[in-house]
């Protein structure tokens, strides 16, 4: 029912990952899931299951989804609170995004070191990538601070929509009701 739903108003595809990106990420859940089956589970439905996780995920972040978490935060948890974890969302997405950018910056300047094997050069990736992220995220404190901002703050969250949203969103809410009723027939 969800790959139905993410096919039908799934409008901008574009954002699904690169073939490089799509074999990491779904070869690791084909490997999970053979796994699975191995020790006797269900690595099948695991794998179709996390795909599609895996294919909203995609599209749902993939289009700027941070100014829209910003403004469904304020919205259901106010100015103060909604605030506070709309900003926290926006700049860990915006960290996300910029960490692509760092591995790319970070393979060329091992490559021209020319270091070679994985665990030579993925050792140093990570590092380089989470101390960048770490200075990233002190000058973000440092800002944040000298602009003298302590808690809260005052947003008028906007949504863009459109009749199919609605049909969309009635969608959701049945695939939702069908999984709270699976949840309670498991119990």
């Amino acid at each position: 029912m969800v790959f139905v739903w993410w096919v039908i108003f799934a409008r901008d595809r574009r954002n699904l990952p690169g073939r490089r990106t799509a074999v990491i990420i779904f070869g690791t859940l084909a490997l999970v899931a053979v796994f699975t089956t191995l020790v006797g589970g269900d690595g099948t439905g695991y794998l179709l299951r996390l795909s599609v996780v895996m294919l909203i995920a995609f599209w749902a972040f993939g289009g700027g989804a941070g100014e829209e978490l910003f403004d469904v935060a304020v919205w259901a948890f106010g100015d103060r609170w909604g605030f506070d974890i709309g900003l926290a969302a926006d700049m860990a997405l915006g960290s996300l995004g910029r960490i692509e950018d760092d591995i790319i910056l970070t393979r060329h300047a091992i490559a021209m070191k020319g270091t070679t094997g994985l665990v030579r050069s993925l050792v140093p990736l990570g590092v380089s990538v989470v101390m960048v992220q770490i200075r990233r995220a002190g000058c973000q404190a440092k800002t944040l601070a000298v602009r003298g901002y302590h808690s809260g703050g005052t947003y008028l969250p906007r949504f863009n929509h459109g009749k199919e949203d609605f049909v969309a969103f009635i969608g959701s809410i049945v695939i939702i009701l069908a999984l709270l009723g699976t949840f309670v027939r498991y119990l």
